[in-house]
């Protein structure tokens, strides 16, 4: 028998404490017909993690490597001058700042940063992201919060919607801030 992989993350962002579950992989179910719908959950967090990588290096396009879980890591690397090895203090000042204010500002939606990156992850490689582009105008519920809600509440399992209803409304703040359609390519 296959061994399970086990994943965690809060149970209820909202609380002073933060209460941790474990589940497994095994127990999400995507029915065959919202699979192809399932693909919006996945691309709506890996949206957010685009904008808080966006965020916090501006001016890097080629983010490989990048993910939120790794930010701290990620801004010692690109802080680092390529001629003698030492850190450019200015510019690691600035991601930092960058990563704690916006951090901050999520954080008082209920974000984590020690479970829900980690969940983004989870979700991406779950239900996968959009294979292309939407056409927003052909189909306006890419760029809705409302439907896009009403997907979610149909497609996630009752244990895993409150952490992805949060991703969800942190991508609707960020786009809001940035004045992009909530699936910007």
């Amino acid at each position: 028998m296959p061994k399970k992989k086990r994943v965690w993350f809060s149970d209820v962002p909202a609380t002073d404490k933060l209460k941790l579950h474990t589940f497994y992989l095994n127990d999400i179910e995507i029915a065959q017909n919202s699979k192809k719908n399932g693909r919006i959950v996945g691309e709506i967090a890996f949206q957010l993690d685009r904008r808080i990588l966006a965020h916090v290096f501006p001016g890097i396009t080629r983010l490989y490597g990048f993910t939120v879980s790794n930010i701290p890591e990620k801004i010692k690397q690109v802080s680092m001058k390529s001629l003698d090895g030492s850190v450019d203090e200015k510019k690691y000042r600035a991601m930092t700042q960058r990563y704690l204010d916006l951090t901050a500002r999520l954080g008082k939606m209920g974000y984590r940063t020690e479970v829900h990156p980690v969940f983004s992850e989870f979700l991406i490689n779950t239900y996968g992201i959009l294979k292309q582009r939407p056409d927003l105008t052909a189909n306006p519920v890419h760029n809705s919060p409302a439907e896009l809600r009403k997907m979610v509440i149909d497609i996630v399992p009752s244990k895993f919607l409150g952490d992805t209803l949060l991703l969800l409304n942190c991508l609707c703040e960020l786009s809001k801030e940035d004045h992009k359609a909530l699936f910007a390519w």
